[in-house]
């Protein structure tokens, strides 16, 4: 039998993705055609409402289609409108063969190490590899449902940790990625922040690559950021942090309990960027929440203004059923249209200004594609025919508003 699989969500979910993939292949044969497949996987997210009713649309085309559709990740254990064949929570992946084989549903509310399940990992082709090292969190986010699926927080042992990255290593990656849901709360369930000295272990390794955090809460992040700092200053980890704002509004950001900060998250931006001219800000932004008035988003108009993020995530306000947000009046979709539009174009310009900037510099980077390469902070560089994989200088040539064209 022959299954299809997709993928929805974040970095986290992908890593789950390569473990399922890894468990099903021992049973099953994947392709990559969802006509020729028997079943299909959706590995889902339950973010926000808008994701719920693509998930489901996707799952209703696919049986019209005459496919039985079975879903795992967050959904399962936050929606009323479960419309697949079978189901498993993130916290029990290893029953998936079991889930297809029963057409049933099995949810485990005990934490699964799945840094015991790297070894059924099937990963992308390439030399870029992503490694988890939590699951669940440690936030009470009022708009997000996220927390009733990955509940509490649950640090993988720093050994397996470890091993998963010799190991991908050893068969050639040279680019880490580390994932979880809020990399600064890596340690707290046995507590105490442990992330800056699980960074220090793994730059450790005698090996020649690239080591990648993913995102991290401001409000985890301000507690151990002398430290942090610290780890930076290792040519081995990339000169990016993936800082999520949400808002730029002080009131706002307390509505939605993030548990930071205007100045916190500012704070932390300047001090990252103060390491190197090339240091890559990555941040997210929420438009439209229902308490977000006209001066709330001019405070975030603001806030972009001053630290200029290289990568901006905006999101549309989605309610999720069951959060606190959820009782709250929507605003007009218009409204957040016009909000969403507006940072996007001013990002768009204040990204094109800044690699301007960057003419005639030259830069080590990592080939990590024939035509894509990455400087010391992952800031993405366009080439011409490059072997993957090798570190070479190019000469920043030209540039667009999201990356730059080396020779």
């Amino acid at each position: 039998m022959k299954f299809y699989l997709e993928n929805y969500g974040c970095k986290l979910n992908e890593a789950d993705s390569e473990i399922i993939k890894g468990l099903l292949s021992e049973n099953y044969e994947e392709v990559f055609d969802f006509n020729l497949a028997d079943f299909i996987i959706l590995n889902t997210c339950g973010v926000i409402d808008k994701t719920e009713k693509k998930i489901i649309e996707r799952t209703l085309f696919f049986k019209n289609k005459g496919k039985k559709v079975f879903w795992t990740g967050c959904l399962p254990l936050i929606t009323k409108n479960n419309v697949s064949d079978g189901s498993i929570g993130p916290n029990n992946l290893s029953d998936i063969n079991k889930m297809i084989k029963e057409e049933n549903h099995f949810f485990n509310n005990v934490k699964e190490d799945k840094s015991l399940l790297c070894k059924y990992k099937k990963r992308k082709e390439g030399i870029s590899a992503t490694v988890a090292i939590s699951e669940g969190c440690l936030g009470n986010c009022s708009y997000c449902g996220s927390k009733f699926a990955r509940k509490g927080l649950y640090s993988f042992p720093k050994q397996n940790i470890l091993k998963e990255i010799e190991d991908v290593l050893d068969e050639g990656a040279l680019e880490i990625l580390l994932t979880s849901q809020g990399l600064a709360t890596y340690g707290l369930d046995r507590g105490k922040q442990e992330l800056p000295e699980l960074i220090d272990e793994i730059l450790k390794i005698k090996k020649d690559f690239r080591l990648k955090l993913g995102m991290m809460s401001p409000k985890f992040a301000k507690n151990i950021l002398d430290d942090l700092l610290e780890n930076y200053k290792n040519e081995k980890l990339y000169n990016f942090i993936h800082l999520p704002l949400q808002s730029g509004d002080n009131a706002l950001l307390s509505e939605m309990n993030r548990g930071y900060t205007v100045e916190d998250f500012i704070d932390i931006c300047l001090k990252m960027r103060s390491l190197s001219e090339d240091f890559v800000l990555a941040t997210d932004i929420i438009v439209g929440h229902p308490k977000e008035d006209e001066k709330a988003f001019k405070n975030t108009i603001k806030v972009i203004k001053k630290v200029k993020p290289d990568i901006l995530h905006v999101f549309r306000y989605s309610k999720r059923e069951g959060t606190e947000d959820s009782k709250l009046k929507e605003l007009d979709s218009k409204i957040k249209k016009e909000r969403s539009v507006f940072l996007v174009d001013l990002y768009h310009k204040q990204n094109l200004k800044k690699n301007k900037e960057f003419l005639n510099k030259e830069f080590d980077i990592l080939v990590v594609e024939k035509t894509l390469g990455r400087t010391n902070s992952g800031r993405a560089v366009a080439i011409k025919n490059g072997k993957v994989g090798e570190f070479k200088k190019v000469k920043i040539s030209d540039y667009t508003w999201n990356y730059l064209i080396g020779e």
